[in-house]
């Protein structure tokens, strides 16, 4: 039974919700779960709920919390907001929980000692203090790994524990050594006036449980706190909203359980399935309707998701019947299917579909090489999703690190990167002893370069030169920041004082051309940016930038074809849907073969991949792949013998000649070519006007590849054996062989002339 308002509502009569969408929307007797499943329409529902409070309930827009994942996602939330109102929303506290923390954490700063112009550190920018701090503590890289360091102090910290709290805690030298890391680590970064993006979450945290002031003040000034992806959501997450939300419980999250797949980096799933428990009262909704996906592609994703034991009952249906059946196709290799996916994307653009409709999605970063390579031989665009950004190239970082110093001079970590850049005299021994001076001095560098105008005795006469310069482009640029001068107006300056760009123009390459035309797309970002915000500046500029995300820097383009990994793909949707290297050791990794619930979050992930596609869809694996360095033999993956047969067509590429069970994959039970049901014919004709995949290249004809791993053999010289690797293609092929005499020999495939058994 649905509870209307007593009035009917013309902001509900304007936006086009279901049943169950309507009334999550229009109720407000305690804290709410929306089960939001794939493509059901979350969003609709977290805006129409945003202008329902405002417009109907009465609550102005800055009392209002609504955390998201993305700082697009909140644009877009926010812009439908106002279009549903009609009304300017400036004052809403709408974005992802780092930004937000950052906008509390500025206004409190003076509360625990910071600047509210504090910098917010990158990951290169941590990982550079890390590897500092390490060897300030005389600590060898090699027994403590900084990267390995600094993903343990960022688990930490998403849990909230403070270095001081693990003293008592520490066992062996590794947790010891941590412990002096993480302590020197903090101390450095308060000593910078820097937080990393694991503090805005862990300091708004200790501010809030210490402070019990402020911890009212927003309590109060909070009426209502709302969150998107909340089964994303880490413990620090969780205790800022449970913080915020006080004793009122006016709490609103949605989320999907089937699709938490951030554990790796703190996300805690159980913070949605305990919400009923530790929000009493609860309401709870579940959107199953999906409005993105046919019914054959629902199927599949039911089917594939349902083994997991940790998650909430739902099951996706949809109104829309018809579309193309999902195929399961079997490749040779991993460069066969490369090519045959490359192809069917071709011939899906050929017949009208847009390249910005389709996306190949991976497991791993680097799968994406193969496709990379078959797409540019074909000359087709693409764009790879979550590669190196533009704010992470060299030439960007260099400019940024001057801007940062201008708005924060004791940033150290930007001081020490422009020191020399570009080039003056101020090399590695410079370095050494300006950081040595200014830490005697209890000053950041820029402050002991800007407030002593003297020669300093140690440095050569070029270092004096270099350290005057740089101390009058300091100054100058000090001076533009202090009379709020855009952050266009700052970047041009700089560059012109430091003359940066004519070290690159003097080089005359290709190169240096890609890195002065990127330079000139900053200042044009920076030149876009100040025009649409008039009133910010240099300092909001660059925390915008420091807290996007990849997908926040992605924009489809219509003439390319998207390749990204599956957790990139996350709250995105396409026409055509390529899933590849379905394999075990891949999807799921190997490294989580020994974790039960790792493997339900691979699961997970595998299911985000899959609703994904809104009218086609095709899984892929390889029968071998190169790995490390070797062509190694690949199984299916187990989450795709999940799934019944009756759901998908099997097409199998891969060219061998059918042969008994317990000869293909012997080890495993996990075949598609002998299946019950699957037989070994062309798939039906809709499936190859849909998917037209081409012949395998020449050199990895039938005749070429007769050898496989595992396979039993016979040489007139040194016997009988078994084939224990092989790398190479054709007549390249090599293989080493482990005969019964015990010696392993590498011999090529064109030379061996061997009988097979």
């Amino acid at each position: 039974m649905i509870s209307w308002p007593q009035s009917r509502s013309p902001l509900l009569d304007s936006v086009v919700l279901n049943p169950v969408q309507k009334e999550a929307v229009v109720y407000d007797e305690g804290p709410q779960l929306v089960f939001a499943g794939a493509g059901t329409g979350k969003t609709r529902v977290l805006t129409a709920k945003i202008a329902f409070l405002i417009q109907e309930k009465g609550i102005p827009p800055h009392q209002i919390f609504a955390a998201t994942f993305t700082n697009k996602a909140a644009r877009e939330m926010q812009l439908r907001v106002e279009s549903l109102t009609g009304l300017p929303l400036k004052g809403l506290w709408i974005g992802t929980f780092h930004s937000l923390c950052a906008r509390l954490l500025r206004r409190e700063a003076s509360r625990f000692g910071f600047s509210p112009s504090f910098s917010i550190f990158d990951a290169d920018d941590q990982l550079s203090q890390v590897k500092k701090t390490v060897r300030e503590l005389n600590l060898d890289e090699r027994t403590m790994p900084p990267k390995t360091l600094l993903s343990a102090m960022s688990r930490y910290k998403n849990a909230c524990i403070q270095p001081q709290t693990l003293v008592e805690k520490q066992g062996s030298y590794f947790e010891q050594e941590l412990v002096r890391v993480y302590t020197a680590y903090q101390e450095s970064l308060t000593r910078q006036q820097a937080m990393d993006f694991d503090d805005l979450l862990a300091q708004s945290v200790y501010l809030l449980r210490r402070d019990e002031d402020v911890r009212r003040s927003y309590q109060a000034h909070f009426r209502y706190v709302l969150v998107d992806e909340y089964q994303d959501t880490n413990l620090a997450q969780f205790y800022l909203v449970k913080l915020l939300a006080g004793a009122g419980n006016r709490v609103f999250v949605v989320g999907d359980d089937d699709q938490s797949i951030y554990a790796w980096r703190g996300a805690q799933v159980e913070n949605i399935l305990s919400f009923e428990t530790v929000f009493p009262g609860t309401k709870v909704f579940k959107l199953e309707e999906n409005y993105r996906s046919t019914e054959a592609i629902l199927a599949f994703a039911n089917a594939a998701i349902t083994p997991n034991v940790v998650r909430a009952a739902k099951t996706l249906w949809t109104g829309r019947k018809g579309g193309a059946g999902v195929l399961v196709t079997r490749y040779r290799d991993d460069r066969m299917e490369s090519e045959s996916v490359c192809d069917a994307v071709k011939a899906a653009l050929s017949r009208g579909v847009k390249a910005r409709d389709v996306a190949v999605l991976f497991r791993t970063n680097a799968q994406s090489r193969l496709f990379e390579d078959s797409m540019r031989k074909r000359r087709m665009a693409y764009v790879l999703v979550g590669g190196m950004s533009f704010y992470e190239r060299r030439e960007i970082k260099d400019c940024l690190a001057y801007l940062r110093l201008c708005v924060n001079p004791k940033d150290d970590v930007s001081g020490e990167r422009i020191l020399n850049v570009p080039p003056r005299g101020l090399g590695d021994k410079s370095r050494d002893l300006l950081v040595a001076g200014a830490r005697e001095a209890g000053q950041s560098l820029a402050e002991l370069i800007c407030g002593n105008d003297r020669p300093l005795p140690a440095l050569l006469a070029r270092g004096q030169k270099g350290l005057s310069e740089l101390r009058e482009v300091l100054l100058l640029l000090f001076e533009l920041v202090k009379d709020n001068a855009s952050p266009h107006t700052v970047c041009s300056e700089m560059l012109t004082l430091t003359g940066y760009l004519t070290v690159f123009e003097g080089e005359d390459s290709e190169e240096a051309e890609a890195r002065i035309e990127n330079v000139n797309e900053l200042l044009n970002a920076l030149a876009i940016w100040t025009e649409e915000n008039p009133s910010r500046g240099l300092a909001e500029f660059l925390e915008e930038i420091s807290l996007a995300s990849d997908l926040d820097r992605w924009e489809r383009k219509d003439d390319a074809v998207n390749l990204m990994t599956l957790h990139c793909a996350k709250g995105l949707e396409f026409k055509s849907v390529f899933i590849v290297g379905c394999e075990d050791g891949i999807l799921p990794s190997r490294q989580n073969f020994d974790d039960e619930a790792k493997i339900e979050e691979e699961r997970r992930l595998f299911y985000v991949g899959i609703t994904r596609a809104m009218e086609t869809l095709e899984c892929s694996s390889a029968d071998q792949r190169f790995r490390f360095g070797n062509l190694l033999p690949m199984i299916p993956s187990r989450f795709l013998s999940a799934v019944p047969d009756a759901l998908y067509s099997f097409i199998d590429k891969s060219g061998y000649i059918a042969q008994p069970r317990e000869e293909r994959h012997h080890a495993h039970s996990l075949d598609f070519g002998t299946r019950q049901g699957h037989r070994r014919a062309e798939p039906a004709p809709h499936h190859e006007q849909a998917f037209s995949h081409a012949a395998a290249p020449d050199d990895f004809s039938q005749e070429t590849v007769q050898y496989r791993m595992g396979q039993q053999v016979a040489h007139k010289i040194y016997g009988r054996g078994k084939i224990v690797n092989l790398s190479g293609f054709g007549d390249d092929m090599r293989m080493t062989v482990l005969f019964n005499d015990g010696s392993r020999r590498k011999l090529m495939a064109k030379f061996a002339d061997f009988e097979t058994l």
